[in-house]
């Protein structure tokens, strides 16, 4: 492990890990060949290797045994770590009671017309999803791994348990609203735009990088011997911690500012384009899938 100048690596899931192909590799998880084999060499020159992702457990659950991975999860955008070798879901923290109450009143005025979904660790309420709504969801995700959804008459009949997040759903042109929205709260949130559809509301303190700090700490590495790679805004916080980074090709515009290299698409295996060209202490010659 010595070896590797950056010898974690931290990799988001959506539009990075997987291809938009569903005839790529596996039809349920679509990780391209490629990335497959890029990340078992980087494993066998000593790296260790996880996810960083916006998905719940549940959502995650069928790649994080498909690729074996053993190092601590990052879900929910930081907001939850899986732990492999014990099988235990972990809060980083939660949102009280009454900012949900209060955030679920602001915003179903500001935006109506969004649908909203309010995580716990295992489920996730909501009063009902928009056909716009169920055409996102069937599209990301097979129904299998969805968490279990709670239809509520109304978000006055939440629950009192511990809250992971809130997210607002629906047609990216709303999104610039809910941006002001968060600028002008009196709440302390961390609020990221996780793609062009999902907007998300998370207890401050709370993000990728945040988590990816802790993860290096915890395995006894400086947060700049991680190297990340993602697609979108809630990956910034990813590389102004880790000691290099990289958007993919489809990125978001503010991650290929920001980001030190830019690879591939996920649709070209540009997480095994950088693996191969940024992380390996040895390269080897892994063809990208086109």
């Amino acid at each position: 492990m010595n070896q590797l100048t950056y010898p974690l690596f931290v990799s988001d899931i959506d539009g990075t890990l997987i291809s938009s192909d569903q005839l790529i590799h596996d039809a349920n998880l679509k990780v391209p060949d490629a990335n497959l084999k890029s990340i078992e060499e980087f494993r066998r020159q000593g790296g260790l290797f996880t996810l960083a992702t916006g998905r719940s457990y549940a959502e995650a659950k069928r790649l994080i045994e498909f690729l074996d991975i053993q190092l601590p999860v990052i879900l929910c955008n930081g907001g939850m770590l899986y732990h492999p070798k014990t099988d235990q879901l972990t809060p980083v923290a939660t949102l009280e009671q009454t900012v949900v109450t209060e955030i679920i009143s602001q915003l179903t005025s500001i935006v109506p017309s969004m649908d909203l979904l309010v995580y716990t660790t295992d489920r996730i309420y909501s009063t009902g999803l928009s056909p716009i709504v169920q055409a996102v969801l069937q599209s990301d995700f097979d129904t299998e791994d969805l968490m279990p959804l709670e239809n509520l008459a109304s978000f006055a009949d939440l629950p009192t348990v511990p809250w992971i997040k809130i997210c607002v759903v629906g047609e990216n042109r709303w999104m610039k609203d809910l941006h002001k929205w968060a600028d002008s709260t009196p709440f302390s949130l961390e609020v990221v735009q996780s793609s062009d559809n999902f907007f998300e509301i998370l207890p401050v303190g709370v993000s990728k990088g945040a988590a990816v700090v802790a993860l290096a700490e915890s395995l006894g590495l400086p947060p700049r011997s991680a190297a990340v790679i993602g697609d979108h805004m809630n990956d910034l916080s990813m590389t102004k911690v880790a000691g290099t980074s990289a958007a993919m090709a489809n990125a978001h515009p503010s991650l290929l500012q920001a980001a030190d290299h830019i690879t591939l698409s996920n649709d070209e295996a540009g997480l095994s384009y950088f693996i191969n060209n940024h992380l390996l202490s040895t390269p080897v010659n892994i063809a990208s899938e086109r």
